[in-house]
């Protein structure tokens, strides 16, 4: 598709879905409120005026014009359909002579229309993602390991749809990059090589290089580009929440940077919002908790919850509970495996897992590859010895593996799932779970809790990664 006219046409499409989400629910909420008693709103407030507020919110929110990671995406524009009820619910309000206003009515929409808008712009992302449809063109500038990250997330996240047409750098570390991607040249070419592609989309993945030469990069480019970004010396460094101020006078951006669980606030919300999901969610899945503790029963001659000692917060020890999937003489079964078979007691030592673990039973199997043997963990979340999302439960021997980061580690409650377990689960490094379990911890929010359990499902539905 020409470059010119997917800026133009993506919004349209995106609006299209919105204005359809939107009276759809409208639709909805009329449909299900009217079975039994008739109440009308005139039309043009169904297809004209709340659409256009729910738009005026939504374009606030960049939710047209800029690409972004899809947890912003989702928290922006979740917060604009929230303004955009309270603004239709005043407007129904100031004219209830004319409108036929029902309490029952409004509340069903509200219900309707942020499910229905998240759930439709997700489906369209992901669409635009599969079909590689309106995808904007890019020029890297620099192909070394951040690099490889960023492409990584671009690749990942349903926020991005983003071409590298080619790379820009004077020694290509990344090999992978590299071999996929044309080198357009090096970095003293950059001003022409932008000049002459006529692509508006930079983005400058070398953190290493000095003040001075990035300075003179981006002076250099600016004035042929639409838009350029780069990565700041600063991976690694809690971001999450971040706020900038820009002292004009000074030429100076001043970052801030904020510890949201030292918050009481922030630390309320996440318990009621542990309790509330997961009291409603045992509620839905009761009739699974009934089968499954029959079945496990069965299978295990009436040994059903097995309560195994883990670390919890401030280093406290708890019982995290789960469903019996081993053999009896585990402890005994275990060793005796470990010390016949070498390479499995090295996976042992360095992951505290194996992937062919002798003391599973076949149900046992099948419950640690769906995470089912985890659900009695709902009752730690009650009890306040876990959270839904949060780092990896560990054993007593696991601390030393932690190192300095423990002291992040105990500072919250540990998880039912987390960023481990979303982002390959056993398929990573215990290095790299660690290094998840301390970004969650310095950069959590109830919407990186939300897209944590979202991406927990997708990696349970698929069993990747699960053993």
């Amino acid at each position: 598709m020409n470059r010119k006219y997917i800026r133009y046409l993506a919004p349209l499409v995106f609006i299209l879905a919105d204005y359809l989400a939107i009276v759809g629910a409208e639709k909805l909420a009329l449909w299900c409120r009217n079975w039994n008693v008739v109440y009308t709103i005139p039309a043009q407030y169904i297809y004209l005026w709340v659409p256009l507020i729910f738009f005026v919110f939504l374009a606030q929110a960049h939710a047209y014009t800029k690409m972004q990671p899809m947890l912003d995406a989702v928290r922006k524009g979740f917060c604009a359909v929230v303004y955009g009820i309270v603004s239709c619910i005043i407007l129904l309000f100031l004219f209830k002579e004319s409108i036929a206003l029902s309490r029952i009515y409004a509340g069903l929409f509200c219900i309707f229309v942020i499910f229905s808008v998240l759930i439709v712009r997700y489906l369209l992302r992901l669409f635009l993602k599969k079909a590689h449809i309106f995808y904007e063109p890019v020029i890297l500038i620099g192909a070394g390991k951040t690099a490889e990250r960023v492409l990584r997330f671009f690749h990942s996240d349903l926020g991005y749809r983003y071409d590298i047409t080619g790379i820009i750098d004077d020694h290509p570390i990344s090999e992978r990059i590299s071999q996929k991607f044309l080198l357009y040249g090096k970095m003293k070419d950059a001003e022409r090589i932008v000049r002459d592609s006529g692509i508006q989309n930079v983005i400058i993945t070398a953190p290493g290089l000095k003040k001075e030469a990035l300075q003179d990069l981006i002076q250099k480019i600016q004035p042929y580009v639409k838009s350029i970004s780069f990565v700041p010396d600063l991976i690694g460094t809690p971001m999450a929440g971040i706020e900038t101020q820009t002292l004009f006078s000074e030429e100076i951006l001043m970052l801030t940077m904020k510890n949201n669980l030292a918050s009481r606030r922030n630390r309320a919300i996440k318990r009621v919002f542990d309790l509330v999901c997961t009291i409603c969610g045992s509620i839905v899945i009761s009739p699974i908790l009934v089968g499954l503790v029959l079945v496990v029963a069965i299978n295990n001659k009436g040994h059903v919850i097995f309560a195994h000692q883990r670390v919890g917060k401030n280093g406290r020890l708890f019982p995290c509970y789960k469903f019996q999937t081993m053999i009896p003489n585990a402890q005994q079964a275990l060793e005796k495996y470990l010390a016949e078979n070498p390479e499995a007691r090295r996976e042992w030592e360095a992951n505290f897992k194996l992937e062919h673990d002798p003391r599973v039973t076949k149900l046992g199997a099948f419950l640690r590859k769906t995470s089912l043997d985890e659900l009695p963990q709902l009752w730690n979340v009650v009890r306040g010895d876990m959270s839904l999302v949060g780092p990896r439960p560990i054993v007593t021997a696991e601390i030393e593996r932690y190192g300095e980061y423990f002291r992040e580690y105990s500072m919250v409650l540990p998880g039912i799932t987390g960023m481990w377990q979303a982002s390959g689960r056993s398929d990573t490094t215990y290095e790299e779970r660690v290094a998840m379990d301390t970004w969650y911890v310095r950069n959590w929010s109830v919407w990186i809790d939300l897209m944590y359990l979202f991406k927990t499902v997708k990696a349970v539905f698929f069993g990747k990664g699960a053993y």
